[in-house]
């Protein structure tokens, strides 16, 4: 089975603070993967970390579930992130070898293209991920656009980021180390619009 993991944070705590460009971002770009992934077998999911309340994510259709995740510091947001994904996996008790697709919320899928090549290619592939650095806008073979991705399960439950370097460029290591190369497909495009929460910057990818 797929999973689409839509990792969401209403009020942030970094970056630009602004809920109603937060809020638009969110709606435009949650509706659009729904909509792109309602004819097929892959199961959506939306996770929010500000606690448990009523949200406008809540009419969009999709399943939801929140955490209080956003309330932990670490030194990365990387880690409350993957806090999110993991609560996720253990709620609904996701199997190992299930694939688990990463879709930043204020990110914007353009094409349907990444969740077709995902479709297609899961049983020969066991990571689909775009090694690239989005500041130097350039590859990178230890850095990847941690806003889409898509892996085996088992990449995911375990891991842990050391917190020595940028999150991007620990789960490019991570993904490197674990996954077999020839079981690693190393996308070119995601035909993807990132929202960078820093600075509200965009990057199609």
């Amino acid at each position: 089975m797929i999973w689409l993991i839509v990792t969401t944070s209403i009020k942030n705590k970094s970056g630009v603070v602004d809920e109603n460009h937060r809020r638009v971002r969110y709606i435009e770009c949650i509706l659009t993967v729904m909509q792109m992934t309602a004819n097929t077998s892959i199961r959506v999911i939306v996770v929010e970390n500000n606690g448990s309340q009523p949200t406008y994510l809540d009419d969009l259709g999709s399943t939801i579930v929140y955490t209080n995740n956003n309330e932990k510091s670490f030194p990365h947001k990387g880690v409350n992130e993957l806090l999110d994904i993991q609560h996720v996996i253990d709620e609904y008790a996701i199997p190992d070898d299930d694939v688990v697709i990463k879709l930043t919320g204020r990110y914007k899928l353009l094409s349907p293209a990444f969740i077709q090549m995902v479709l297609e290619n899961c049983e020969a592939y066991d990571a689909f991920v775009k090694f690239f650095n989005v500041c130097a806008k350039e590859y990178m073979h230890d850095d990847c656009v941690l806003g889409l991705f898509a892996s085996r399960c088992k990449y995911l439950r375990g891991f842990t980021y050391p917190c020595e370097r940028s999150p991007e460029c620990e789960f490019a290591t991570h993904i490197r180390g674990c996954v077999d190369p020839k079981r690693l497909m190393e996308v070119q495009h995601l035909d993807l619009e990132c929202c960078f929460a820093d600075d509200l910057r965009m990057l199609v990818v």
